[in-house]
């Protein structure tokens, strides 16, 4: 397989669980998480994602380890 075929692969896969992530409440879990950081200062809105980042680095891990 040529890196350019793997790139579109890739890219179709996050298309795909973006629509899932959208439209499903499978991936409930990222939702509203406790350790996602919102501050509204004025205007400006900022959205730090603590939370999902740490359970996505815990779940990537997991997955790595045992393939």
């Amino acid at each position: 397989m040529t890196f350019g075929k793997l790139i579109i692969i890739l890219g179709a896969v996050i298309v795909l669980v973006g629509i899932i992530y959208e439209f499903t409440s499978f991936f409930s879990i990222f939702k509203n998480n406790p350790l996602d950081f919102k501050f509204n200062i004025g205007n400006t809105k900022v959205f730090l994602p603590l939370g999902t980042c740490l359970i996505i680095s815990i779940f990537l891990t997991i997955l790595i380890k045992l393939f």
